[in-house]
């Protein structure tokens, strides 16, 4: 087998959460407490080896720490808060960004670039349920189609051109009627449904190159936060995760993981930090699927385009035709002005708490 150390990664976002800020360690031979580096690069990453009998996997349950005093300088492990592993969620994620070109000199003097990410979780008891409303939804507007055979990305659907007739969505008040019949069934999906928004804004530079580079990096970095944040909320209630997201690229033949997303994993592995979060549970790598091959990722998709659409709608001083608050309660994680990350539950995306802005 090839070196893992030898394959590419990409560095973790510089995300600690509150609780373990400041944790240390005891020298099991001098006693002196040293402070845990949880996204300091380890020499290994740690990862689940599946057994060689069954499905089962050989989990990692201790990180490696070195004493911080030069006399004394041992190397040890500590052990990693082993939780029960109850029942395994699925969670379905999927994007939306905005680019703010020109957005008003009070709010930045400089383009910004809006990124999130959704990651939605459904109870088994609900999915028929969820499914059929999905699939009828989708019925209703390109009723000669198998809603099957297509998949719901609300931003094809909002760009398209009436005269094209792809939808049966004649103007923008039909196409504002469908995203608020959309948003009705998301909201009293809830609570069996969850859904997991993490987002960031950046200012976006004038040179072409460092501007491919921001853009890149900010992608990279709320895609690792949506896993470790969503990781740690569902190991702190007993459950572990499997993580498939919406794939943009051609999947024709079939699933596969985009090589920045594995390297974007892989860093986080390389943290203590990812070992301790894990909690002594198999956790995976995400998978990446063929788009709208689960009603869950159209689901993910939409609420995404719901939330990318609040903050620019916002930044420009409009109101939203459909806000996010229509989607009902949700988990929102943000990136505040000093560069801190909070996290909330709220009817809504926070604009305000996050990012000091809100509707006119």
């Amino acid at each position: 087998m090839k070196d893992i150390r030898k394959r590419p990664y990409r560095d973790a976002p510089g995300l600690i959460p509150e609780d373990l800020l400041g944790m240390t360690a005891a020298c099991p031979v001098c006693g002196l407490e040293t402070e845990i580096p949880w996204l300091e690069k380890m020499k290994f990453p740690q990862h689940p080896v599946k057994s060689d009998h069954g499905v089962a996997h050989w989990v990692p349950v201790g990180i490696p720490m070195h004493c911080s005093s030069e006399q004394c300088a041992h190397d040890f492990i500590v052990n990693v808060p082993i939780l029960p592993d109850k029942n395994r969620w699925s969670l379905f994620g999927d994007e939306a960004g905005r680019y703010i070109a020109e957005p008003p000199s009070h709010h930045a003097e400089q383009p910004l670039s809006f990124f999130c990410i959704t990651l939605v979780s459904l109870h088994q008891r609900r999915h028929d349920r969820l499914r059929k409303q999905v699939f009828n939804l989708k019925k209703s507007i390109r009723p000669s189609d198998d809603p099957d055979s297509w998949a719901h990305h609300f931003t094809e659907i909002w760009d398209d051109k009436a005269e094209a007739g792809a939808y049966r969505l004649p103007n923008k008040a039909a196409k504002i009627g469908h995203a608020k019949k959309f948003a009705q069934i998301i909201r009293e999906a809830r609570p069996e449904l969850s859904s997991f928004n993490v987002s960031g804004c950046v200012f976006v530079p004038a040179d072409p190159k460092e501007r491919k580079k921001v853009l890149k990096q900010q992608k990279e970095h709320v895609f690792a936060e949506s896993i470790l944040t969503t990781l740690k909320e569902f190991r702190s209630r007993e459950k572990s995760v499997n993580w498939t997201f919406d794939n943009v690229q051609d999947t024709t033949a079939g699933s596969k993981t985009e090589g920045w997303a594995s390297e974007c994993f892989l860093g986080l592995q390389y943290t203590r930090l990812f070992t301790w979060v894990s909690a002594g549970a198999t956790v995976v790598e995400p998978k990446f699927a063929i788009p709208g091959s689960n009603f869950l990722l159209e689901v993910a998709d939409f609420i995404s385009y719901c939330v990318a659409r609040d903050f620019e709608r916002a930044i420009v001083g409009q109101c939203p035709e459909f806000p996010s608050s229509l989607l009902g309660q949700g988990f929102y994680q943000g990136t505040l002005g000093n560069g801190d990350r909070e996290n909330v539950w709220s009817v809504g995306l926070p604009l305000r708490k996050f990012y000091g802005i809100d509707f006119a």
